[in-house]
């Protein structure tokens, strides 16, 4: 019998508490990293197609993903005091071989509660005013996670958006081998708005884009994405004045266990 998951709320509040924003500590307290620097792509090889390498590995083992997202806009443009903010936190349980995925969210964009998804039915809990429904949805119409391509890291469908594709395209250094929940793994890094190339660059100078941007990939030696992370702040002078973050992190490899929640087994059709 597998353990069940956290309740929504719980996850959700613990996702709250933890702040889930920032790079984890590395190294503190683990092994002395038993990789070599050739175990991993040169920096040059850092781009969209890391995230296709990711999926290949990941297809038929189990992991939990936890995603944030923090959104910064001024409003009005023409205010440097006033900002709203778009915030919103995620946490996936995947277990791709019995089909099974649960996802519980908060946040400006998403339904604050919980999905869950078989293979063949979706059900969603949501809590909106108090109040609380469960609707049943065929598979075709929503996904928990997509399996193809670069979204399978992401949510399926919903991300895999220009700031993700701006920032992986970006041009990385190779700052060394650490230890990152038990695993080695090699840090890259792009630092500052002249990292940024192609259509992010648009200007021989790209900090009139950009007045901020940083990423940071940690990825092991199987081409699995343990850690993503990054930032774009736009500089105040500009109308769409935004801050713009997003992270990524990879936790329970192999070892995540995925069932059916209490609150979806008396769902029906139209509930």
């Amino acid at each position: 019998m597998r353990a069940a998951p956290l309740s929504t709320f719980a996850v959700v509040a613990l996702l709250v508490l933890a702040g889930c924003s920032g790079l984890p500590v590395t190294g503190e307290g683990e092994p002395t990293p038993d990789a070599s620097p050739s175990d991993f792509p040169n920096a040059s090889a850092i781009d969209h197609s890391v995230f296709d390498t990711h999926a290949a590995a990941m297809g038929n083992t189990s992991f939990t993903l936890t995603t944030e997202m923090v959104q910064k806009d001024r409003v009005p443009w023409n205010d440097e005091k006033n900002f709203s903010y778009k915030n919103e936190t995620a946490q996936y349980l995947a277990e791709p071989s019995d089909s099974q995925y649960l996802v519980h969210t908060t946040g400006y964009f998403s339904v604050n509660g919980s999905t869950y998804s078989n293979g063949s039915t979706v059900y969603v809990l949501a809590q909106e005013n108090n109040e609380t429904t469960v609707t049943v949805q065929p598979v075709f119409i929503t996904s928990v996670l997509n399996e193809s391509g670069e979204n399978y890291l992401w949510r399926g469908g919903l991300l895999g958006d220009e700031y993700d594709s701006g920032a992986i395209n970006a041009t990385y250094e190779r700052k060394g081998i650490e230890m990152f929940q038990g695993v080695p793994v090699m840090r890259y890094e792009a630092t500052g708005p002249d990292a940024l190339t192609g259509g992010w660059a648009p200007s021989e100078n790209a900090s009139w884009n950009y007045e901020t941007f940083s990423a940071t990939l940690l990825l092991d030696e199987d081409g699995i994405v343990r850690h993503y992370q990054y930032k774009f702040v736009r500089p105040p002078e500009l109308l769409d004045n935004v801050r713009y973050s997003r992270t990524y992190t990879l936790s329970d490899v192999g070892t995540t266990n995925v069932e059916k929640p209490d609150w979806a087994m008396n769902a029906t059709t139209g509930s």
